[in-house]
């Protein structure tokens, strides 16, 4: 973790410096793939999340009938 950020951080600081950012031709693509990627997980991850809460739902109905409240 540590050496993640310190090899983040000289790379940054040589940017700071007036060094030459690194060049990819292609870094606007991948960094949009990127973020859709992520929507899509979030996507996934929220659809799962209620699917789960209806079940409870469910579930808490099915209690409530049986105790009569």
């Amino acid at each position: 973790f540590c050496l993640v950020l310190s090899v983040g951080a000289t790379k940054d600081m040589g940017k700071m410096l007036g060094g030459d950012e690194e060049k990819d031709p292609d870094a606007a693509k991948k960094e949009e793939e990127r973020q859709e990627a992520l929507r899509q997980q979030e996507e996934e991850r929220k659809a799962k999340y209620a699917k789960m809460e209806a079940e409870r739902e469910v579930m808490r109905q099915g209690i409530r009938d049986k105790v009569g409240i």
